[in-house]
């Protein structure tokens, strides 16, 4: 969690922000500390359910560890782009509702569903990662091409 703050210091200057008016509420630092919060409570929940394989686990953990590195950097270089809009669906909604709605599955429902559920967090895996790869090679070309792939799937 240090680390989050620490990211958040870095970019934005403070991790917790002050009171605000309605139309600083939008302003970046409140929009990534809302995404990092968001993370953090799918990795606690995610870290309390015995019944998640070590595997699984192990691949959302990663995710939610590259869209923390992904996220900002796209926000602060890219604040328009397409692809830092669906990224930072994905951060707040997408990937928390996915692992949610499986974890509240009974045992037997999520034998049933486990192999889609397993699809859709390798995709989204894929997604942080190859999203990664973009910011630190500086692939603004694919920014598109992810953005429309991005739109599409999710």
């Amino acid at each position: 969690m240090n680390w989050l703050k620490n990211q958040a210091k870095k970019l934005f200057g403070k991790t917790k922000p002050e009171e605000k008016t309605p139309e600083e509420k939008n302003q970046p630092e409140k929009e990534f500390e809302e995404i990092l919060n968001t993370l953090l409570k799918l990795n606690i929940l995610i870290r309390k359910d015995p019944q998640l394989e070590d595997e699984v686990m192990k691949e959302i953990e990663e995710t939610i560890d590259n869209l923390q590195i992904v996220i900002p950097s796209m926000m602060e270089r890219y604040p328009g782009e397409t692809l830092t809009y669906e990224l930072k669906k994905i951060g707040q909604n997408h990937l928390y509702k996915i692992v949610k709605e499986y974890l509240d599955l009974s045992s037997t429902s999520r034998k049933q569903q486990a192999e889609m559920f397993k699809n859709k967090i390798a995709s989204l895996y894929n997604v942080a990662k190859r999203s990664k790869d973009i910011i630190e090679n500086n692939e603004v070309a694919e920014f598109k091409t992810m953005a429309n792939f991005l739109s599409t799937k999710f």
